[in-house]
């Protein structure tokens, strides 16, 4: 291991030098700023990057630009994203937004990424370790921003994608955009069909979003409407044994799961001399339905609503600014289990939540020298949560905590194209509604306290004109974190624990015709002391947190028309779930996957591409569960496989 970091880190400073214009970027003050000026890493990954990919899947895309961990929990296509080691809670640390408004859910269901058109995304920008001032809850890890494409005033464009290949993969996807001098509007939809890797694993997707944009100088607004449909067989985990055997096989050939979703969004901005005031409202829901035929049949059914409404303003002050706004969600939610679905008259569990949340937010971003930025940020959020159990257990708690977060960070020019910058803050994070459930009586006479963290984050960066590298350092100490203890067989509040880590980030442009990107995260997550179920978990290292974390790519125009990309993504080795005493005597496996893309301009308008995903054929798994003192069950992942497409562009 020592080995690998040291040549990937040589081979890093050797050939690093890299070119971007100052990007600007709008997750980190929720107004548009400088890249090159916040005392924080942000990482953009464009609409080209994701055109570039060799997967039309968003999570692996995120994967392999964005340095963060990607894990399938059920075998969906919308796997679980984890921002600085956090295991098994990753998605409930890292904050996932579209245009500023959150896809993250109040439940244990994974941001549903696949529910969003690649063609209507025109950058997703990650703030590691971020977001709390400014978004709220579950921000520890940081935040992702996906940001969808605003027409430009006058734009004409269009464009289609068929693909087909590995595994019976069909999709298609397709965009078009008009755009006047004050309106216009825009319509992007996905579609994909696949028998997938293992059997009883097909999947299908269908999504559409619409989009009404008017500009009027000085004030701006906007419309969005989609709709989303997926359809989903899921092939379970196997044994060791098993997937030695065969990995494409299922223990679970009747087992599906189904979703419906549906959102609207409302916003504008309004320029009032250099100020400018800001609003979005905000509103989704979906529908859940799965069946598991275990034990029986287990028949869930689960419905869940949000209303947000974010008001916010940008006071200038010279090249000072003061950032101030409120939030204000309403979460509704219903779930019910029975034996199969002609049961749901009759079921054996049934349970309502609702969450209201108020959060009021500053951010002050002052320049004490021509080369020195210091942003100071607070917020306070009452949060009003109600859980009812219907069925059995009879049930109902409240709680109304009012929780803080802070937020102090400085950015200094060095000069040469160098910068340094340190922050400072505290964040929080609510158990959600399935965190808080109660399966038998007794149930807790309480809900979860929150949990809190107090992080430190130091970096510097170097930018030139054909060089971008950023390094830090970071470390989160946490109380009362949220968890899952396989010890006592429920979910608690930790006693303290704490996430460290290295990352290193590089894009350089070689020459004109070819780029490198190269990144790195070392990490280490420990319980720092606590005792369950008799056993003293001090010092152990949390599961399924990868030690090392490794992406690098290039992407080479080796032709006037023709461009061939290569990306490599590295996960180090990590504890098993549940192996919270480190008592298995082995840990997951490490694994490098490799993917290709060859692209091809046939005509002004046409494009041909081939991609290869898992190039080398590697036999991996990203989610694996201790059954036993020395034994595990596990997901496989896809082998390699192999797509064509071709794709014709109106610009």
């Amino acid at each position: 291991m020592l080995r690998f970091i040291g040549g990937f880190l040589a081979a890093l400073f050797v050939s690093v030098c890299l070119a971007q214009d100052d990007v600007v970027v709008i997750t980190a003050t929720r107004f548009a700023d400088s890249r090159r000026d916040l005392p924080v890493g942000v990482t953009v990954i464009t609409a080209d990057d994701i055109r570039k990919s060799a997967s039309s899947n968003l999570g692996d895309i995120l994967a392999q630009y964005g340095l963060l961990q990607i894990r399938d929990l059920a075998g969906t296509q919308n796997p679980q994203l984890d921002l600085r080691g956090f295991g098994i809670t990753g998605d409930q640390n890292t904050l996932v937004l579209v245009d500023g408004l959150r896809l993250t859910e109040s439940d244990l269901e994974s941001a549903q990424l696949s529910a969003i058109p690649l063609e209507s995304i025109e950058r997703i920008e990650i703030v590691r370790g971020g977001g709390a001032v400014l978004y709220g809850a579950g921000a520890t890890g940081g935040t992702i921003n996906i940001i969808t494409r605003r027409p430009r005033p006058g734009e004409r464009s269009a464009h289609a994608l068929a693909r087909a290949g590995g595994y019976g993969t069909e999709e298609a996807r397709a965009a078009l955009v008009q755009q006047g001098e004050t309106l216009g509007g825009s319509l992007a939809a996905s579609y994909e069909d696949t028998n997938g890797y293992r059997r009883n694993s097909r999947y299908r997707q269908r999504n559409a979003l619409a989009r009404i944009d008017g500009d009027f100088g000085a004030a701006r607004g906007y419309f969005k409407l989609g709709v989303d449909e997926q359809r989903q067989r899921l092939p379970g985990a196997l044994t060791e044994a098993e997937i030695a055997a065969d990995p494409r096989q299922t223990d679970t050939p009747n087992d599906w799961r189904e979703r419906d979703g549906a959102h609207a969004a409302l916003g504008g901005t309004q320029r009032i001399g250099a100020h400018e005031l800001s609003a979005d409202l905000g509103y989704r829901s979906r529908t859940t339905r799965a069946f598991f035929a275990a034990f029986g049949g287990f028949f869930t059914d689960t419905d869940a609503n949000l209303w947000s409404f974010t008001p916010r303003a940008r006071l200038r002050f010279d090249r000072h600014e003061l950032i101030v706004g409120a939030d204000y969600e309403r979460w509704d939610y219903r779930t019910l289990s029975a034996a199969s679905p002609a049961d749901t008259g009759t079921p054996f569990s049934r349970r309502t939540g609702e969450q209201g949340s108020t959060g009021f937010y500053a951010q002050t971003n002052l320049w004490a020298t021509a080369s020195t930025r210091l942003v100071l940020g607070a917020r306070t959020q009452r949060i009003d949560q109600r859980l009812t159990e219907e069925v059995f257990p009879l049930d109902e708690r409240r709680s109304s905590p009012r929780l803080q977060a802070y937020e102090a960070a400085v950015r200094q020019g060095l000069g040469a194209g160098w910068s340094a910058y340190a922050k400072y803050g505290k964040s929080f994070r609510l158990a959600n509604f399935d965190e808080n459930a109660c399966f038998f009586p007794p149930c807790a006479p309480q809900l979860l306290a929150p949990q809190t963290a107090h992080a430190a984050e130091l970096g510097a960066e170097y930018e030139s004109g054909r060089l971008l590298l950023r390094t830090s350092v970071h470390d989160i100490r946490l109380e009362n974190e949220i968890y899952f203890s396989p010890l006592t067989f429920s979910n608690v509040n930790l006693a303290p624990t704490e996430r460290r880590g290295f990352d290193l980030e590089s894009v350089w442009r070689a020459m004109p015709s070819i780029d490198v990107r190269a990144a790195l995260a070392l990490q280490q997550a420990r319980f720092r002391s606590g005792v369950y179920g008799g056993v003293d978990v001090s010092g152990n290292t949390v599961p399924l947190v990868p030690e090392v974390l490794a992406t690098a790519g290039v992407s080479w125009t080796y032709a006037p028309r023709s461009r061939v990309n290569v990306n490599v993504r590295h996960v180090g080795r990590e504890r098993f779930d549940n192996d919270q005493a480190n008592s298995l005597p082995r840990q997951m496996p490490a694994y490098t996957l490799a993917d290709a893309k060859l692209e091809h301009a046939l005509a002004r308008r046409w494009e041909v591409a081939l991609e290869v995903r898992n190039l080398f054929d590697k036999r991996y798994f990203s989610y694996a569960a201790t059954t036993g003192p020395a034994s595990y069950s596990a997901l496989p992942a896809p082998g390699r496989a192999a797509y064509a497409s071709v794709a014709w562009r109106l610009d």
